[in-house]
């Protein structure tokens, strides 16, 4: 679909002013809530008695609950058609919210990698002579005169620290495809980043915004491309899912081509996948795409393979010595020239030696820098063939020492609070040693399932029964005490004279049932299956409008179960007015439908909620989890208990009112302590207690994770983690 193609949109019928924008749903819902309340009320005249009366209540329940699932049922039927979608004006607010979100992410992320400080390193790239590439007709307009060496080649030069010209030069591609591959260490995601942000910051008219994306994880078969670059628009820039962007402005900013993708990590993917998103990728305008060269080459060649259709390829030089020379003397602090001058003169000298071919990547540059020049270490020992005979050997002596270094210059305790906003500073002191040894268990466990370290799949790097006992027993025994202690302080409110027997029953039972339940069924609320992070946003915020339209929602959805339950247990109770029970059935509507409406309030986001990050994402489910459970369970106990008390015909007030907190407090705790561990964060709490407890993470692993982002060792990519060189977390994981 082309950028000035409009979607349609299903506008609802509109009668007259006041009931305009009404849905079906919400009308219907809202004519029969008055028509039970009056007739529950003042009873019907036609009704010879209380039985009388109390079927027809029956009857208008019934009517009620048919009429309002039916309206939700087409409500939700219309809002899942194809023609459901943004408009034309909601997707243009997206798109402008959607490029100053990632301004702002990839501002800090460049900064906190230093690709920009105080240049970029000047790697020079040009189009490859490798057979990987479409028909130059396809990829660019003819350019006379021909390159002698190369007739009718397309030419793309440029260079990483001339980025405004890389930058026109992939605008005048025909379908602006570009495809970067280099060996490992080569600067394809820096090159990447770097193009992203001058697009950025110097858009063109009708440019689309560029987002960085990983590729792990995608299966073309199982997945188009615009479904899933729509869903990882919408994972991690949860703004595109608020209500004044319309139903789906992520699906509708791809279709209409308003994003670039710029998708990092094609190596990464499985061998027989790479050929079919290769094939896949055709569907999209344009786009960005990073490759190791071989698995590229790979993918082009191998069954079912091909090019990209009219996609530029590019790849590497190797770094000159003289920019080599120039990026240390660049970046040496004042005083350390002397120490360094027998290093860059081993390089000048010998341009072909282990030294300088070890230093010709911008990897071994970055990681010469982290580890000697920030920690200003003597780099004479760097020139000793005797240790270090070849290119290989001295960069993974820098590998090895990278994390060390990166935590070794933390600032002193009493300093910390000074810097506390600094980009490269980690917020809390790590012992390098132990850092180290964490990063380790980490880089293995990612490695045996992708490159990206999600939180909620931490317990993947746990035996089946390490989470079927742990989870079993904190599952069974919190519920276990939690039913026995409550049950005991109502046994022992209720009736002083009877302990304490029945508290020492009731904690018994608690204990050995609780063993008994979560072993054998209470694991099962810990799933191993894919779990995502839930999204919500507890701060006060948000207009009133959309506040007020929540409890709404909230009050009519929950109107149906709530009367029905509520007068159901009323007649059960078989005594009281029946005007008194319709009254506790609005008051048990008034508290779930709150429960609900705040739910889809805080789980809504707005036009300003930020970029997800690892962090934010496991605050956030954390909050709603257990917030939402434990809220939840607690008002609906404490509403029925309270409500049956005061209203005549069950237990009194008395009794009836500490019986409906001890179970609103009781039954809180366990709907908490149930249904809340089916979150991901509940998942990632019970691995990380096992993994504190054999010593594989420390107890703050997620501060240890952030501090790893902020000294350079980690990078983000919306809610995951990913080292920041791959041959980084290979060396790791040995």
């Amino acid at each position: 679909m082309s950028g000035g193609d409009t979607i349609p949109v299903n506008r609802p019928d509109c009668h007259d002013r006041w009931v305009r924008g009404w849905p079906l749903w919400l009308r219907v819902g809202a004519t029969l809530v008055v028509a039970v309340v009056l007739v529950g009320v003042l009873s019907p005249p036609w009704a010879d008695d209380d039985a009388d009366a109390i079927d027809w209540i029956q009857i208008v329940g019934l009517v009620v609950a048919v009429a309002t699932l039916l309206g939700q049922v087409v409500f939700d039927w219309r809002g899942r058609q194809p023609g459901s979608m943004s408009t034309p004006d909601q997707i243009a607010g997206a798109e402008q919210a959607l490029r100053e979100f990632v301004r702002a992410q990839w501002r800090e992320e460049i900064e906190i990698r230093e690709l920009d400080d105080p240049a970029p390193l000047p790697v020079r790239w040009r189009i490859t002579g490798l057979p990987v590439m479409d028909r130059a007709e396809r990829i660019d307009r003819p350019r006379f005169p021909l390159n002698w060496l190369g007739v009718g080649r397309p030419r793309f030069d440029g260079r990483a620290d001339r980025m405004p010209e890389m930058a026109e030069r992939f605008r005048q591609l025909t379908r602006r495809r570009l495809v970067i591959i280099g060996a490992p260490g080569m600067g394809k995601t820096t090159l990447a980043v770097l193009l992203l942000q001058e697009l950025l910051d110097d858009p063109r008219p009708g440019d689309p915004v560029p987002v960085l994306l990983s590729m792990s994880g995608w299966d073309p078969q199982g997945e188009s491309v615009h479904q899933w670059l729509a869903r990882r628009l919408r994972e991690n820039y949860p703004a595109l899912r608020a209500p004044d962007f319309g139903p789906d402005a992520a699906l509708g900013l791809v279709r209409q081509s308003r994003v670039l993708p710029v998708l990092d990590g094609l190596d990464e993917l499985p061998d027989d996948v790479r050929p079919k998103v290769l094939a896949a990728l055709n569907a999209v305008e344009a786009l960005i795409l990073t490759c190791r060269t071989p698995e590229y080459r790979a993918a082009v060649e191998g069954r079912g393979g091909g090019p990209l259709a009219g996609g530029a390829v590019i790849e590497p030089r190797p770094v000159k010595s003289a920019d080599v020379v120039a990026y240390i003397e660049g970046r040496l602090p004042a005083g350390q020239r002397a120490v360094w001058a027998g290093l860059l003169a081993a390089v000048r000298r010998d341009p072909d030696g282990p030294l300088a071919a070890a230093l010709s990547t911008p990897l071994a540059l970055w990681l010469l820098r982290k580890v000697y020049i920030d920690t200003r270490t003597d780099p004479g020992g760097l020139c000793d063939r005797a240790y270090f005979p070849t290119a290989t050997s001295l960069t993974e002596h820098l590998l090895d020492n990278l994390v060390h270094a990166a935590f070794a210059t933390a600032l002193p305790e009493e300093e910390q609070t000074a810097v506390r906003g600094h980009p490269f500073r980690p917020r809390r002191s790590w012992d390098p040693d132990e850092a180290k040894r964490w990063l380790s268990f980490l880089a293995r466990h990612m490695t045996a399932e992708d490159r990206d370290y999600r939180w909620w799949e931490l317990h993947r790097a746990l035996s089946h029964r390490w989470v079927t006992l742990v989870g079993g027993v904190t599952v069974g025994l919190t519920v276990g005490l939690t039913v026995a202690l409550f049950s005991g302080l109502m046994t022992l409110l209720l009736n002083p004279a009877t302990m304490p027997g029945p508290l020492v029953f009731c904690l018994v039972g608690g204990v050995v049932g609780g063993l008994v339940g979560g072993l054998t069924g209470g694991v099962s609320l810990l799933n191993r299956s894919a779990l995502e992070p839930a999204y919500a946003d507890l701060r006060l915020r948000g207009p009133v409008r959309q506040f007020a339209g929540s409890l709404a929602f909230g009050l009519l959805t929950v109107f149906l179960v709530g009367m029905v339950a509520a007068l159901g247990f009323w007649l059960v109770a078989g005594s009281g007015e029946l005007s008194d029970g319709i009254w506790f059935g609005l008051a048990v509507v008034l508290t779930g439908g709150v429960i609900v409406g705040m739910n889809r309030w805080v789980t809504t986001p707005l036009t300003s909620a930020g970029p997800q990050t690892p962090a934010v994402t496991l605050r956030r489910d954390i909050e709603l989890v257990y917030g939402r459970s434990l809220i939840g369970g607690v008002t609906l106990g404490l509403t029925f208990g309270v409500t049956a008390a005061l209203l005549p015909g069950l237990s009194g007030p008395g009794p009836g009112a500490v019986a409906g907190v001890l179970f609103g407090l009781g039954g809180g705790l366990v709907f908490m302590f149930t249904f809340g561990l089916k979150g991901a964060s509940s998942s990632y709490l019970v691995a990380l207690i096992v993994l504190r407890v054999r010593r594989r993470v420390p107890r703050r692993l997620m501060g240890l994770l952030e501090d790893a982002h902020r000294v350079g060792l980690l990078r983000q990519a919306g809610p995951v983690y990913q080292f920041r060189h791959s041959q980084l977390q290979d060396r790791l994981a040995q």
